[in-house]
C-alpha cells in the first residue's frame, strides 16, 4: 500500500496534468513513475481477488491514475508490460471495469489527453481497440473458441460473462465475425451491468433476426438508467445512434454521419459495422429499434446534430410517410415532446409547429389509425399526443393556433359521419385534452393560456354541451364520452364560478387598499347559455350537476355600486366592477327555466329519487337560502314538485321532514359559508335578509307547535349520532354566529341603501333574534334526546342547566357586545327592537344563571353611564330614562361575583366644611348583589317571610276618612322615604375617629371599607358577611358605589313596575277545579286575618292580603262555573318543564269561533274527555290558524306530587275559565309594595294638618275655574300637598268639577317642557322634554269615562287656551263609553295610521294572498284531474300527449303563483311589522304629548304607560275601590296622590263574602 506522502504526491501530479494536459514529451518519468508506482501498489480486491481500476469498487484516485496511465499503451518497457498485464486482468474479470474504461476513454479526452491532436488520438484508440480485441480472442481461445469454430450453446456457456460484456461494449470487437456470432447466439446476460446497456446491443436492435432483436430489446428496455447520463453515453452509444440515422434515412449511407463524431472511429468504421451486421428490412422494426435507442439518449444529445441531422428532424421528416411505420414515427415524436418539451422547437420558426401538426393530421395513415380504433379502447395512444404537443408550445405564440386546430380536428373533422363508431372515442379524447388544459391553466405557470382556452371552448361549446346534455348522444356507445363531457362542462362552469368568487374577493381587498389589482373576470357566456338550454327533462345527472354548480355561488348578490363608489374612478376599476355583475347575470340567466322545466316535466317519485343523490339536498338547501329570487324559485319548483308543496315555508318543512339529515347538512353548510363570506365583503345585506327570512321559516318548522318537528321524538331519532337531534347544537351555534355577524356588519352596510329599506331589514333581523331565542328551550330539549337525557324530568336535576344548555348560552355570548352597539341607532323602532332583544338575551342568561361576557356587560354599562352624563344639556345616549332603568335592573342580576357581600348603607360627602353641617343629610342608598338563582316553588308562608326580610323599619301615621265630614283635605307632614330591602340589622353612623387610619392618615376608597370591616363595633350576622360604608370627608364619589347604587335603584324600579307574580300562578294553578266550597283547595289551611288599620311591616301586610286575594280569586272561579263557555277538543303535542311549571303545546284541529280567543291573562280548564282528571292552566300564547288554533298552556303540579301533568299526544277538552288581568295587577301591587315611595305611609298612616290658604287666592280660583269655595280650597290644598291628599264629598257636591278644576289648575302652573338643541346635529327637530302630566283613575269604566268626557272639553276659565286639553283614555274600546271613544288611545293611533294609508297596503296584501291561495288550489285540482284522466286514457297517443302538455303547463303556472304567494306573504309580514312599529311609535307619541291619562285603576297597570312619569295621580271614586286596586297606580313615583270619594256610598264589590268578613272590601281611604 502506498504511503500517505506518496498518495499526496500522486494527487498533486494528477491534478496538475488534468488541468494542464501533457503530451509524450512533457510526460517524463518524474510524472509517470510516481503514478505508475501508486497504481501498481493497489492490491486486488479481497472479495474476488481481482484488480479494479475503473468501477465503483476502486477509489477515485485509483480511477484517475488508471485513466492517466492509459498513455502507457504507446510505451514499451518492463514497467509498461507490468501495467498491461494488470490492466488485462482488470478487464478480463470485471464487467464494470470494462464499462468504466469506455467512459474513461471519452472523459479523459479533454483532461489527461487534451494535449494530443485528434489524429493522434484516433490512431491511439484504434490500436487500443485492436489490443482489446486480442484480449477477447485470448479469453475465447482459453475456452477453445477460435476463428472458424462452430458456435453452439455449450461452447458459449464456457465464456465468462465479463468477456461477453467486453464483446458487446466495443463495436470494434463486435464486428469480428466469430464474436458477432457468439453475441447473436443470445447468451445469458444476468451478470451484466443493468444501468446502461452496452453499445453493441443497441446495434443488434436492428438485426435481421427477430430473436436477436427481441433478446437485445429485452435487455435494453430493462435498463435502469433512462435516459443515460451524459458521462455514461459513450462513443459506442453515439455510433449506434448514428447507425440508426443511417438506416432510417438511406440504408448504409455514411455520408450523413459526422466525420468528427469522435476520436474513436471514423465514418468508414461505421460503414464496416453496418456491413458486418445483417439489418432487418422491416421499417417498423427499424423505427421500433430507434425508439428504444431514443429512450437512452441524454437530452442534450437528442438536440445534437450529426451531419445536419438530429433526432428531431429525423422524426419530423418521416411524419409524411404513408405506411405502417407512421405510427412508430409518431411514437418517437411523442417521446421527444415529453423529453424535450419546449426545446423540441428550438431553432425553428413560429409557424413550424403548425406545419408539423398539419403533416400529422393530413397523413392518410393517421386517418386510417382513427378509423381503426377499437371501440373497447377508450385511450388509443395516437390520440394522446395532443397534450404533450401543446405543452411543448406553452411558451410559443403558436399555442393558440395549434390548440384551435387540434380541437377543430377532434370536434369537427373527426366527428364526420364517415368515422362512425369511433366518434365517441375521439370526442372523449377532445374532452380529456381540454379538461387537462383547463386544470393546468389554474396554475400560475399556465395562467396566460386561460383566455385562449376559453375562446376555443366558446367556439366549440355547442358540441361539448350537446354531447354532455343533448338527447342525440344518449346511446350506450356515447356513455363514456357523455360522462366525460358533462364533467368537463361542469368543471368549466365551476372554473367560471371560482373566477367570479376570486374577483369578488379581490374587489374587497382592492376597496380596502390591500391590493392594487381588481381583476376583470370573464365567463363563458355561450357555455352557460347552451348548458341551460340543453338540459333534458329526463336527465337527472345533468340537473344534479347544474344545481351543484349554481349552489357554489347562490349566496352572491350583485355588487353594490354605492359601496364601490370611491374606487370606481381608478383605472379599469369600473370595467372590473361591471364585469363581475355581468358574469353573475350570465351565470344565473336561464337557470330557473331549466330547473323548473326539469321539475315540471317529471313525476313525484322520480324527483324524490333525485333528492336522494349525493349532494342534491344539500345544494338545493343552499339555493333555498339564496338572496336571488330566480335561484330560490328554481329550488322551490324542484321541492314543490317532489313533495307536493307550494310556498317557501312548506318547502322547508318538506325537506326537513323527508330528508332531515341531508337538509340539516345543507343548512349548516350555508351558515358556515355565510359566516366566512359576510364579514369580508363590502356588503351582504340582501344575503342577510334572505338568511333571516329562511331561518325564520326553519325555526317555525322545527319548533312551532303542534307540528314542530323537534316536538316529535321519532323525528329526533333517539341517540342516533347522525340524527337531527345530534345536529341541533351546531345549528344553534352557527345561527348565533350568523346573527352576531349581522349585528356587527349591518350598521356598516346601512350607508349603501335607502334608510326606509334598511330600517325595515334591520328591524326584521332583530325580530328574528327574538324568535330564535324564544325557542332555545325547545332546541335544548330536543338536543338532549340525542344524548339520552330526559328533559322532562321532575327531579332536582331538572332545575339545573344541562351541558347542552350551557354550550348554547356560551354560543350566545358574542351576540350581546355587538347588539349593544345598536342601542345608539337613532330610529325609534330599531331602538325599541334592539332593546327588546337585549332584554331577551339578558333574560336567557338570568334564567340559566349564566353570567354575560364582560365585553357585553361593559358595553351595556357604558350606555347607562352615558345616560347619566350630560353633554350640552342632553344625555349621551338614545335610551330614555325608562329603558335605562330597565337595563340597570336587568344588569343588576349580574352583579359582582361575591354574592355574600351586602351593602347595608352607604353615604358620601364632599370635601367642604358644609359637609359637616348639622343640617346636612347624607344621601342614603341601598344595594344588594345576588347571583341569579332559579325560581323556587312559592307558598304563601315563604312569600311572606321573604317580603318581611325586605321590609321597611320606619313607619308613619295615615288618617282615615270620616263619613259625615264635608270636603276636607289631609296630607302627610313629610315626604315618605323608600324602604330598605335588607333584614333588620343595626346600622352604625360614622364617627370622626373612623375617618383616620392607624397611622393617622386619611383613609380613602377601599381602605375605608377594610378599616370598617376590622372595626369591633360591628356585629356580623352569622349567615352573611356585612360591609358598612361610612361618611368619608374629602373624598369624591366612588364610581363602583355609584354603579351599585344605580343598579339597586334599577332593581327597585323593576320590582315596583314588574313584580314577580308567579306566586299567584302557583297557588291558583294547583287548585282542583272540581272542589266545592267557599275556600280554595289549597294544600294547607288559609290563615285568614282581619285587615287592621296599621301594619308593622310588609310581611304582615302580605300575610293579611294574600289569603283574601286568593279567596276572591276562587270566588271568581266558582262564579265562572255557572257561566256557559265554549268547549273545544285539543291535543297535547309537546311538554316541557320550566322551573317548577309544566308548559304544554296544544293544538285545536277544528275551526274556532272568531270571537273566541285566549290572552296571556286567561285561565283555562283542561279536562279529560271522560271527565276523570282536570287541570287549571294559564295561557302563555295563542295563535289562530286556518284549521284551528295553537296555544301554549302552563300548568303547575306540586313537586312532591307523583302527578306528571298531562301527557303528550293525549286529548283534552279546553274551556276558558276567567281572566287574571285585574288580579295580576292587584297581586303585583301587593308584591311590589315595599318598593313604592308610599310604602311607609301605607304601613303606618297618620293625620296631618290643613295647609294655610290665602283668601284672595281662593277667590281667584273660584273665578278662574267656576267652582265654589270648598271646591277652590280643595284644589289649592291638593296642589300644595306632598304625598296624599283626600277629598271627600257627598253626591252633588261637585267632586267631578273639582277634579276638572284641579287638572286645569295644575296645567296652568306646570313648567313648560325643556327643549334641547344639539349643536352640529343636522336634524331640524330639537329634542323636547316630556310634558308634565296627570294620571286620573277610577275603579269603574263608567266613572273614569265621566271624568274623561269632561276633561276633553278643555279649559273653561278666563285663561282658556287655544287648544283643548290633550286627554287620552286607555282601555279596551269595548268597555268605553261612546262619549270618550274619540280620545281612546287605540282610536287616536288608528286615526294617525289611517292618515298615512298604512292599513290599506296590508289589507290589499291580505286579499291578494287569499286570491293567490285559491288560484294555487284550483291549479292543483286541475292538475289532479288531468293526472286521473291520463291514467284512464288507453290507445290514444294524441290525447296522452295533450294531457302531458297540459299538466306541464299547470305545473309551470303553479310555480309562478307560489312565487307570487311567497313574495306577497313576505310583504304582508313586513307591512304588518311596519304597522306595528308605526302603531307603537304613534302610541308613544300620543302618550308623551298627552296632558292627562285616564284609566281604570286596573288599567293603570298596563305596560303601555310604564315609561311615563306623572306629577300627580288622581283617584276618583276612591271609596269604591278595594285597597289592592288603589295600590296599582301608586307604583308610579308621583309627588302627590289625590283621592276623591264618598265613604257614605256603597263599599267596593267583592265576590267572596268570606273575604269581605275579614275587611277585604275596605277601601284605602
Amino acid at each position: 500500500m502506498p504511503s500517505g506522502d506518496d498518495v499526496e504526491k500522486v494527487k498533486g501530479i494528477l491534478a496538475s496534468v488534468r488541468d494542464t494536459p501533457v503530451n509524450t514529451t512533457e510526460g517524463t518519468d518524474e510524472v509517470l513513475a510516481p503514478v505508475h508506482a501508486y497504481l501498481m501498489s493497489i492490491p486486488s480486491s479481497t472479495s474476488d481477488k481481482c484488480y479494479h481500476w475503473f468501477c465503483s469498487r476502486a477509489e477515485q484516485l485509483t480511477m484517475d491514475a488508471a485513466a492517466f496511465l492509459l498513455r502507457l499503451f504507446a510505451y514499451d518497457s518492463p514497467q509498461v508490460d507490468q501495467w498491461r498485464a494488470r490492466l488485462k486482468d482488470c478487464l478480463a474479470r470485471c464487467s464494470e471495469c470494462v464499462k468504466g474504461l469506455g467512459e474513461v476513454k471519452v472523459s479523459s479526452r479533454s483532461t489527461y489527453f487534451g494535449a494530443f491532436s485528434d489524429e493522434v488520438m484516433k490512431g491511439f484508440h484504434r490500436s487500443f481497440d485492436d489490443w482489446e480485441l486480442s484480449l477477447v480472442k485470448g479469453a475465447l481461445a482459453e475456452v477453445g473458441i477460435k476463428d472458424g469454430t462452430q458456435i453452439n450453446d455449450g461452447i458459449v456457456r464456457r465464456v465468462r460473462p465479463n468477456v461477453l460484456y467486453h464483446m458487446a461494449s466495443n463495436l470494434r470487437i463486435l464486428r469480428e465475425p466469430t464474436i458477432l456470432t457468439i453475441i447473436r447466439s443470445r447468451p445469458s446476460l444476468t451478470d451484466w451491468p443493468k444501468d446502461v446497456p452496452p453499445p453493441g446491443l443497441l446495434v443488434l436492435l436492428f438485426d435481421e433476426s427477430q430473436e436477436v432483436r427481441q433478446w437485445a430489446k429485452s435487455f435494453v428496455s430493462s435498463s435502469t438508467e433512462i435516459p443515460a447520463v451524459e458521462e455514461h453515453f459513450v462513443t459506442g452509444h453515439q455510433i449506434a445512434l448514428q447507425t440508426a440515422f443511417s438506416l432510417l434515412t438511406t440504408k448504409g449511407n455514411a455520408s450523413i454521419l459526422d466525420p468528427h463524431l469522435s476520436v474513436v472511429s471514423p465514418a468508414q468504421d461505421i460503414s464496416d459495422l453496418l456491413g458486418a451486421i445483417n439489418v432487418t428490412s422491416d421499417p417498423r422494426e427499424l423505427w421500433s429499434a430507434y425508439y428504444q435507442i431514443l429512450r437512452l439518449v441524454p437530452d442534450d444529445t437528442l438536440l445534437k446534430s450529426y451531419g445536419g441531422v438530429d433526432c428531431r428532424s429525423l422524426v419530423v421528416g418521416h411524419l409524411h410517410d404513408v405506411g405502417p411505420q407512421f405510427g412508430d414515427a409518431l411514437r418517437c415524436l411523442l417521446f421527444l415532446l415529453k423529453r424535450l418539451g419546449s426545446r423540441s422547437w428550438s431553432g425553428e420558426g413560429p409557424e413550424y409547429p403548425q406545419v408539423v401538426f398539419d403533416a400529422i393530421k393530413d397523413n392518410p395513415s393517421f386517418t386510417k389509425f382513427v378509423k381503426g380504433i377499437d371501440a373497447s379502447d377508450e385511450r388509443p395512444w395516437f390520440l394522446s399526443w395532443f397534450g404533450e404537443y401543446l405543452m411543448s408550445l406553452k411558451d410559443s405564440p403558436a399555442y393558440g393556433d395549434v390548440l384551435a386546430k387540434m380541437i377543430g380536428l377532434l370536434c369537427e373533422e373527426l366527428q364526420h359521419e364517415r368515422f362512425g363508431g369511433v366518434r365517441p372515442t375521439v370526442m372523449l379524447a377532445a374532452v380529456r385534452l381540454l379538461s387537462s388544459l383547463i386544470r393546468k391553466s389554474q396554475t400560475d405557470e399556465h395562467s396566460r393560456h386561460r383566455s385562449v382556452i376559453s375562446n376555443v371552448l366558446d367556439i366549440h361549446s355547442d358540441v361539448f354541451v350537446a354531447v354532455a346534455f343533448g338527447h342525440e348522444y344518449t346511446d350506450e356507445k356515447w356513455k363514456s364520452a357523455r360522462s366525460a363531457a358533462r364533467e368537463f362542462v361542469v368543471a368549466s362552469l365551476a372554473q367560471d364560478v371560482r373566477e367570479i368568487l376570486h374577483a369578488v374577493s379581490q374587489s374587497c381587498c382592492f376597496l380596502a387598499g390591500q391590493t392594487d389589482t381588481f381583476p376583470v373576470c370573464k365567463v363563458r357566456e355561450n357555455l352557460w347559455r347552451k348548458t341551460y338550454e340543453s338540459l333534458q327533462t329526463n336527465d337527472p345527472d345533468g340537473a344534479t350537476s347544474i344545481i351543484g354548480v349554481v349552489s357554489q355561488f347562490s349566496h352572491l348578490d350583485a355588487l353594490n355600486k354605492l359601496a364601490y363608489q370611491r374606487i370606481l374612478s381608478k383605472p379599469d376599476a369600473l370595467a372590473a366592477f361591471d364585469a363581475v355583475n355581468h358574469s353573475l347575470s350570465v351565470a344565473r340567466e336561464g337557470f330557473v327555466d331549466a330547473i323548473s322545466k326539469f321539475a315540471n316535466y317529471n313525476q313525484q317519485n322520480f324527483l324524490r329519487d333525485v333528492f336522494q343523490r349525493p349532494g342534491v339536498t344539500k345544494n338545493v338547501m343552499a339555493l333555498m337560502f339564496s338572496p336571488i329570487d330566480d335561484i330560490q324559485t328554481a329550488a322551490k319548483a324542484l321541492v314543490g314538485q317532489a313533495f307536493d308543496v307550494d310556498v317557501r315555508l312548506d318547502c322547508f318543512r318538506a325537506l326537513l321532514s323527508y330528508l332531515p339529515d341531508l337538509s340539516f347538512t345543507g343548512i349548516l353548510n350555508f351558515l358556515e359559508k355565510f359566516i366566512r363570506y359576510a364579514p369580508v365583503v363590502t356588503e351582504a345585506c340582501n344575503l342577510s335578509k334572505a338568511l333571516v327570512r329562511c331561518l325564520t321559516d326553519v325555526i317555525e318548522v322545527l319548533c312551532s307547535g303542534p307540528d314542530g318537528l323537534l316536538l316529535n321524538m321519532k323525528y329526533l331519532r333517539f341517540r342516533d349520532p347522525d340524527g337531527p337531534a345530534a345536529q341541533l347544537p351546531q345549528l344553534w351555534s352557527l345561527m348565533t354566529q350568523s346573527i352576531t355577524v349581522i349585528f356587527k356588519r349591518t350598521p356598516l352596510w346601512a350607508g349603501y341603501f335607502d334608510i326606509p329599506d334598511m330600517t325595515v331589514w334591520m328591524r326584521d333581523a332583530l325580530i328574528f333574534g327574538r324568535d330564535m331565542l324564544a325557542q332555545w328551550r325547545v332546541i335544548e330539549s330536543a338536543s338532549l334526546s340525542a344524548s339520552g337525557v330526559e328533559s322532562t324530568s321532575r327531579s332536582e336535576k331538572a332545575f339545573k342547566l344541562s351541558g347542552v344548555g350551557k354550550k348554547m348560552m356560551d354560543d350566545l355570548q358574542p351576540v350581546l357586545p355587538e347588539l349593544a352597539r345598536w342601542l345608539r341607532l337613532s330610529d325609534e323602532e330599531l331602538l325599541h327592537q334592539s332593546f327588546a332583544l337585549i332584554q331577551t338575551v339578558l333574560d336567557c342568561f338570568r334564567t340559566t344563571a349564566e353570567r354575560p361576557s364582560e365585553a357585553g356587560l361593559t358595553k351595556l354599562n357604558k350606555h347607562i353611564d352615558d345616560a347619566r352624563k350630560q353633554t350640552n344639556g342632553a344625555p349621551k345616549t338614545r335610551l330614555d330614562a325608562g329603558r335605562v332603568s330597565k337595563l340597570e335592573a336587568a344588569l343588576a342580576a349580574f352583579g359582582d361575583e361575591d354574592d355574600d357581600v351586602v351593602f347595608i348603607s352607604m353615604s358620601t360627602s364632599e370635601p367642604t366644611p358644609a359637609a359637616k353641617h348639622k343640617d346636612s343629610k347624607p344621601m342614603k342608598q341601598e344595594a344588594q348583589v345576588n347571583k341569579p338563582k332559579p325560581s323556587q316553588p312559592h307558598v304563601p308562608e315563604q312569600t311572606a317571610r321573604l317580603v318581611h326580610k325586605n321590609a321597611q323599619k320606619e313607619v308613619a301615621a295615615f288618617p282615615t276618612f270620616r263619613r259625615a265630614e264635608p270636603v276636607v283635605i289631609f296630607g302627610p307632614s313629610r315626604q315618605p322615604t323608600a324602604p330598605k330591602d335588607v333584614p333588620k340589622i343595626l346600622t352604625l353612623e360614622s364617627s370622626s375617629s373612623d375617618s383616620d387610619s392607624d397611622d393617622g392618615g386619611a383613609v380613602r376608597g377601599l381602605a375605608a371599607l377594610g378599616k370598617f370591616q376590622k372595626s369591633p363595633k360591628i356585629q356580623k350576622p352569622a349567615e352573611r358577611r356585612q360591609i358598612k360604608m361610612l361618611d368619608i370627608t374629602n373624598q369624591s364619589k366612588n364610581a363602583t358605589i355609584e354603579r351599585m347604587s344605580r343598579r339597586d335603584d334599577a332593581r327597585r324600579r323593576a320590582l315596583r313596575l314588574r313584580p314577580d307574580i308567579s306566586g299567584l300562578h302557583r297557588a291558583l294553578l294547583s287548585w282542583d277545579y272540581d272542589h266545592s266550597g267557599p275556600e280554595p283547595p289549597t294544600r294547607g289551611e288559609l290563615k285568614l286575618l282581619h285587615v287592621p288599620d296599621k301594619f308593622v311591616d310588609h310581611r304582615q301586610y302580605f300575610s293579611v292580603f294574600e289569603p283574601l286575594l286568593l279567596l276572591e280569586c276562587w270566588a271568581q272561579i266558582v262564579q265562572s262555573k255557572e257561566e256557559s263557555q265554549q268547549i273545544y277538543e285539543c291535543k297535547v303535542v309537546s311538554k316541557q318543564f320550566t322551573d317548577d311549571f309544566i308548559d304544554l303545546e296544544a293544538s285545536i284541529s277544528v275551526a274556532v269561533q272568531k270571537d273566541w280567543r285566549l290572552s296571556e291573562t286567561d285561565v283555562v280548564l283542561l279536562r279529560q274527555p271522560d271527565g276523570k282528571k282536570s287541570y287549571l292552566a294559564k295561557t302563555q300564547s295563542y295563535k289562530q290558524t286556518m284549521t284551528g288554533a295553537q296555544m301554549t298552556l302552563r300548568c303547575f303540579v306540586h313537586h312532591s306530587a307523583s302527578d306528571q301533568g298531562p301527557q303528550m299526544n293525549t286529548m283534552w277538552n279546553v274551556k276558558k275559565v276567567m281572566s287574571l288581568s285585574t288580579l295580576h295587577r292587584e297581586y303585583g301591587a301587593l308584591v311590589g309594595l315595599p318598593y313604592y315611595d308610599a310604602f311607609s305611609t301605607v304601613m303606618q298612616p297618620r293625620l296631618s294638618g290643613h295647609p294655610h290658604l290665602d283668601h284672595r287666592e281662593v277667590e281667584e280660583t273660584m273665578a278662574n275655574f267656576r267652582v265654589n269655595e270648598p271646591q277652590a280650597r280643595a284644589i289649592l290644598s291638593s296642589l300644595r300637598a306632598e304625598g296624599f291628599a283626600l277629598i271627600q264629598g257627598p253626591p252633588g257636591t261637585g267632586k267631578t268639577s273639582t277634579i276638572c278644576g284641579l287638572v286645569e289648575a295644575f296645567l296652568m302652573k306646570r313648567a313648560l317642557p325643556a327643549t334641547t338643541i344639539h349643536v352640529g346635529r343636522s336634524s331640524s327637530q330639537p329634542d323636547k322634554g316630556p310634558v308634565q302630566k296627570i294620571l286620573v283613575c277610577a275603579p269603574s269604566n263608567a266613572a273614569i269615562d265621566e271624568v274623561a268626557s269632561r276633561l276633553k272639553e278643555g279649559y273653561r276659565g278666563i285663561r282658556k287656551r287655544g287648544t283643548p286639553i290633550k286627554v287620552v283614555r286607555i282601555g279596551n274600546e269595548k268597555s268605553l263609553d261612546v262619549s270618550v271613544m274619540d280620545i281612546s288611545l287605540d282610536h287616536l293611533v288608528e286615526q294617525k295610521i289611517n292618515g298615512d294609508n298604512l292599513n290599506n297596503s296590508s289589507k290589499d296584501s291580505g286579499s291578494e294572498i287569499a286570491v293567490l291561495r285559491q288560484e294555487i288550489d284550483a291549479t292543483k285540482r286541475a292538475k289532479q284531474e288531468r293526472l286521473e284522466e291520463l291514467n284512464a286514457v288507453q290507445n290514444n297517443s294524441a290525447r296522452v300527449k295533450a294531457l302531458e302538455e297540459e299538466i306541464k303547463r299547470l305545473n309551470s303556472r303553479r310555480m309562478v303563483l307560489t312565487q307570487q304567494f311567497d313574495r306577497l306573504k313576505d310583504k304582508q309580514k313586513s307591512d304588518n311589522r311596519t304597522i306595528d312599529a308605526v302603531r307603537r311609535r304613534y302610541r308613544m307619541e300620543i302618550l308623551q304629548e298627552a296632558d292627562v291619562i285616564c284609566s281604570t285603576l286596573a288599567g293603570s297597570g298596563h305596560e303601555s304607560i310604564e315609561q311615563l312619569e306623572f306629577e300627580m295621580i288622581i283617584i276618583d271614586e276612591a271609596a269604591q275601590a278595594i285597597e289592592l286596586s288603589t295600590l296599582i297606580p301608586l307604583k308610579f313615583r308621583s309627588r302627590r296622590c289625590i283621592m276623591v270619594g264618598d265613604p257614605q256610598q256603597l263599599p267596593p264589590t267583592v265576590l267572596s263574602q268570606e273575604a269581605s268578613i275579614y275587611g277585604y272590601d275596605n277601601t284605602f281611604c
